[in-house]
């Protein structure tokens, strides 16, 4: 071959082999959701480490979409949990096409989400966020990448240390915090001046009846407020604000809480004055001797009704507290209402108690100091966790 030639041969092949097995590809476009919100540490952590991804890789976008921001986002996030089958759901939740990982831990997280990208460019992965935005309806295999240990499902409580969340119950919290709320010392006074007179009454039909009637209309009365409250939340929405709002009323109710423990061991209620006592009393009073059974149980049960009303300023905001831990779980009304009715129940269940047990031994039944007291350590520490975990990991409760 001649010296003219071979050159022009040499690029011949060298085109042909670039022709024959294909010139190199640039990387495939691949976009990463991120679901967060605001006041959660590892979602910022985990946000860090994909923008920090996609600063080294141009074919890399990243999308943050915020809990609470908007109700489109927020139904977006849970039509992606139900497609992609998420048992529990958590932020921060980064999704790849259809794969998906939950919650942050340094190290581990980056791994899975170089996994989850790499995954998507080999495989083309169908962009499921982006279709369900669309409203289109997705098929195919989805997939939850290896979780890494949590270890930030736990949260450092002064005096207490280390304590863990993720096993945190909604049936345990309603049985907890509707116990605490019930022995409240202003709640208890009332009833114990209620049965005094009532067992004075020598009509037992006319005792049972007005002690009934004050029960099930207190049960009422805090049924409303409770789910008065449970509607503005609702209503409001899974604000960052409202949230902060309640964690800090909920830390400052623990403190207070935990307080009373130390400073007031026999359980007196402190919020109503003796002057009010007075009144109440006379009020009963009244009540109890009105010869007319009907209008004595319509006055009891207003009666009822303010006197619990003006108490409620003793519960320290439990009720506040509970209705939003209840809010942020995305359940049914008929549920919502249902752990309403089973608070009040527990609520009331001391109370009936002590009732029945007085009306049957015709002797009155003392509980306040030592079960308030009790009460108060409990819920001093409960509220706290509550707090605490509402302000640093709301996720947990959602």
């Amino acid at each position: 071959m001649s010296n003219v030639i071979r050159p022009y041969f040499c690029r011949f092949l060298v085109l042909l082999w670039v022709v024959l097995l294909g010139a190199p590809t640039a990387a495939q476009e691949v976009t990463v959701y991120v679901f967060w919100q605001e006041g959660c540490p590892y979602c910022s952590k985990a946000i860090t480490a994909i923008t920090e991804m996609a600063e080294t890789d141009p074919e890399l976008v990243v999308e943050r979409i915020e809990l609470g921001a908007s109700t489109e986002d927020n139904t977006l996030f849970q039509t992606v949990i139900d497609t992609l089958r998420v048992e529990r759901p958590a932020v921060p939740l980064v999704v790849v096409g259809s794969r998906y990982q939950l919650g942050y831990a340094a190290g581990r997280s980056e791994n899975g989400y170089l996994r989850m990208i790499e995954a998507c460019r080999s495989e083309r992965c169908p962009d499921i966020v982006a279709k369900l935005r669309l409203g289109e309806k997705t098929s195919g295999k989805v997939q939850m990448d290896a979780t890494p240990e949590n270890d930030a499902e736990t949260v450092a409580l002064p005096f207490i240390g280390e304590t863990s969340l993720s096993n945190l119950s909604l049936p345990v919290l309603t049985l907890v915090l509707a116990a605490i709320d019930g022995f409240n010392p202003c709640a208890m006074w009332v009833l114990a001046l209620l049965i005094g007179m009532l067992l004075g009454v020598e009509d037992s039909r006319r005792m049972w009846t007005l002690g009934l009637v004050f029960l099930v209309a207190t049960a009422l009365m805090y049924f409303a407020v409770l789910s008065a409250w449970l509607n503005v939340v609702l209503w409001i929405g899974a604000v960052a604000w409202l949230r902060l709002a309640i964690g800090v009323l909920a830390l400052a109710a623990g403190l207070y809480y935990l307080r009373e423990y130390w400073t007031n061991p026999e359980g007196i209620c402190k919020v109503t004055s003796l002057d009010r006592k007075r009144s109440v009393t006379a009020s009963f009073r009244r009540v109890v001797q009105e010869p007319s059974l009907l209008i004595a149980s319509l006055s009891i049960g207003l009666l009822a009704v303010s006197v619990n009303l003006i108490e409620l300023v003793c519960s320290a905001g439990v009720p506040a507290v509970y209705t939003q831990v209840l809010a942020m779980h995305e359940l049914p009304s008929l549920a919502h209402y249902g752990y309403l009715l089973v608070y009040i129940s527990v609520f009331l269940l001391d109370d009936i108690l002590i009732f029945v047990i007085a009306m049957v031994t015709l002797r009155s039944v003392a509980a306040t100091g030592r079960f308030s007291r009790i009460s108060h350590l409990i819920g001093g520490v409960v509220l706290l966790v509550l707090g605490a975990v509402m302000v640093l990991r709301p996720d947990l409760l959602g």
